[in-house]
């Protein structure tokens, strides 16, 4: 594995924070006495317009070419068979679309944070270890499936830790 310092994998964890199974976080939401929706309505609304906003920033068409290769967004069945059966290495269009899918992951934790305070610590180090995975992918050092595979096995543990 080729070396990164702290900084570039730190800077890459933030960007790439959201390929981390996305907990479901309770919204805060502020009631004033005048609102006319019931409290959990507006919170499920409030939950619907982030996820639409994040969704919205996964449409990206630059990340087309990755689209069908990797788990753009982790959700409950987000790392197929399809994608865990890919032996395909990214080519240069796929390496740029995969820097985008970084920025877009940033843009995404950005808002996530400011919608849903800090994540937790074990959301942070999955974050990072998903980072080094999408790291090792952009250098070839993956394939596209063994990436699913390692981002499938992280998913699995961040869950196991927070269901304890």
């Amino acid at each position: 594995m080729k070396s990164y310092t702290w900084g570039t994998l730190l800077c890459a964890s933030v960007a790439v924070a959201g390929c981390a199974a996305v907990p479901s976080y309770q919204m805060q939401q502020q009631t004033h006495p005048a609102q006319t929706q019931p409290p959990q309505t507006a919170q499920r609304s409030q939950t619907d317009a982030a996820d639409s906003y994040i969704e919205h920033l996964f449409s990206d068409p630059r990340l087309d070419p990755i689209r069908g290769k990797v788990p753009l967004l982790l959700r409950a069945g987000a790392v197929t068979p399809s994608l865990l059966s890919n032996e395909d290495r990214p080519t240069q269009e796929e390496k740029r679309a995969i820097k985008v899918w970084e920025s877009v992951r940033e843009r995404a934790q950005q808002y996530q944070l400011e919608q849903r305070g800090p994540p937790s610590p074990q959301l942070v180090r999955t974050r990072q270890l998903v980072t080094m995975a999408i790291v090792q992918l952009h250098e070839g050092e993956l394939t596209y499936g063994q990436f699913a595979g390692r981002i499938q096995q992280l998913d699995t543990q961040y869950r196991t830790v927070r269901q304890r």
